[in-house]
C-alpha cells in the first residue's frame, strides 16, 4: 500500500499541470485615447481564466512596462490610472497572469496620444482686508490660458508652508485665525502647478529699537509710520511740519519728564498738554489698547479697551490703531525716567483694516 502512493501521487500531480490552462488574451484597455500630459487617466481592463481563477495584470505603456498587481475575478473589470509625463502617441497594451505564474499573451494594443498645453504664473496678485481678521486675495489669469484651478499657499510666520485652499476662481477669501504671513497663487496646469512670480504678505513691518523723547525733554516725542511697509521713525513736534506723519507721542502729562509714569498718547491731545508747547494744527487723532504681550490678539474697533492713551509705568505692550486704519503693536522694553525717554519696538500691518499683528 505504501509503495501504491509513492507511485499515484506524481502521476495525479502531473496530470493535474497539464490540465493547468494559462489565462487568456485580455481585451484591449479602455480608456481615453487623447490625454495632456500631467493628468491621471483611469483605463480599464479584463481577461478570462479557464479555469476561474483570479489574475492580475501588467501594463505596458508604450514603452514602460509596469509592476504586477490589480488583482480580479476572472472576467471581471478593473482599472488603473495613468498619467503621460511627456507628449507623444503611445501603444498600451496588458497580460494577466495567474497565481501558478502562467502569462496570457499581450493584449491588442490601444493608441494614446498626450500632448502639453501652455502653462504659466498666475498675474497681478493683490490683496486686502475683507474684514478685519480675514484676507481676500485676487489675481489675472496666466496669459497662456486659464488653467484646470488654482492653489493658494501660506506660510504662516515662523511656521511651515502650508495649502489654504484652492479654486477656480480668480479670486478668493482666507480666514487665516489669528496668523500672519506669506501668500502665493499656484496655477495648476494638468498635474503641474505653477509658481508665481509674487509673493504677498501680511507679516507685519518690525522696526528696530527706536528711541522716543518724552514732550517735555530735548528727544524727538513723536513717532509715526511714513507708510504701509516702512519702520517706524521720530519727529519733532515743535512745529506742525510733521503733523501728517506723527501717529503717537511720549507724555507724561505735565511739565517737566519726572514721570513716573509715561504714555503712549494721541498726536491730537498734544496742543493740549501741559507739558509741551505743540502748536495746533491738523494732528492724527490715534487709539491704544494695552495688551498682555507681544502674541496677544488686537482687540477689534469699537472694543472698551481701546483709549486715546496707555499708561507706561515700565515694560508694556499696546495695540495701535491710527487714524488712516492701520493696525500696529507698540512693545516698550525700557521707562529711561533720567534720560527723559523710552526705548520700543514696533510692528506695523501694511495691509489697511488687518488687525493681526502676529510676528
Amino acid at each position: 500500500m505504501r509503495n501504491s502512493v509513492l507511485y499515484v501521487l506524481p502521476f495525479v500531480l502531473l496530470a493535474a499541470c497539464r490540465n493547468q490552462s494559462p489565462p487568456e488574451k485580455p481585451i484591449s484597455p479602455i480608456g481615453p485615447v487623447s490625454c495632456t500630459t500631467g493628468v491621471a487617466y483611469t483605463y480599464k481592463v479584463m481577461a478570462v481564466h479557464p479555469q476561474g481563477q483570479r489574475i492580475e495584470f501588467q501594463f505596458d505603456w508604450g514603452g514602460t512596462v509596469a509592476d504586477w498587481g490589480n488583482w480580479a475575478a476572472s472576467g471581471e473589470t478593473t482599472s488603473v490610472n495613468h498619467d503621460f509625463d511627456t507628449a507623444g502617441t503611445y501603444a498600451i497594451a496588458v497580460r494577466a497572469r495567474d497565481s501558478a505564474g502562467l502569462l496570457s499573451i499581450w493584449s491588442d494594443p490601444l493608441s494614446v496620444t498626450a500632448v502639453s498645453i501652455p502653462s504659466g504664473p498666475a498675474r497681478s496678485l493683490s490683496l486686502w482686508a475683507e474684514t478685519d481678521s480675514t484676507v481676500r486675495l485676487a489675481w489675472s489669469p496666466p496669459v497662456e490660458g486659464v488653467p484646470n484651478l488654482y492653489r493658494v499657499m501660506f506660510k504662516p510666520a515662523r511656521d511651515t508652508l502650508r495649502v489654504a485652499l484652492e479654486t477656480n476662481d480668480t479670486t478668493c477669501v482666507h480666514d487665516p485665525a489669528g496668523l500672519t504671513g506669506d501668500y502665493r497663487v499656484l496655477a495648476r496646469f494638468g498635474g503641474i502647478y505653477v509658481e508665481p512670480e509674487e509673493t504677498l504678505s501680511t507679516i507685519p513691518v518690525q522696526s528696530g529699537t527706536t528711541t522716543v523723547g518724552e514732550l517735555s525733554g530735548t528727544g524727538r516725542p513723536g513717532c509715526g509710520w511714513p507708510g504701509p511697509g516702512r519702520a517706524a521713525a521720530t519727529y519733532d513736534m515743535s512745529d506742525t511740519a510733521w503733523v501728517d506723519l506723527v501717529d503717537f507721542y511720549v507724555t507724561d502729562f505735565k511739565p517737566g519728564s519726572s514721570g513716573p509714569t509715561y504714555y503712549l498718547a494721541s498726536p491730537g491731545l498734544a496742543p493740549d498738554d501741559s507739558g509741551g508747547s505743540v502748536p495746533a494744527g491738523r494732528w492724527h487723532v490715534t487709539s491704544f489698547a494695552e495688551l498682555a504681550g507681544e502674541q496677544s490678539r488686537v482687540p477689534p474697533v469699537g472694543d472698551s479697551a481701546w483709549r486715546s492713551s496707555a499708561r507706561v509705568p515700565g515694560a508694556m505692550v499696546a495695540g495701535c490703531r491710527t487714524e488712516q486704519g492701520y493696525f500696529a503693536m507698540i512693545s516698550v522694553g525700557q521707562l529711561r525716567i533720567q534720560q527723559k525717554e523710552v526705548r520700543l519696538q514696533a510692528w506695523f500691518q501694511s495691509v489697511q483694516g488687518l488687525r493681526l499683528l502676529r510676528h
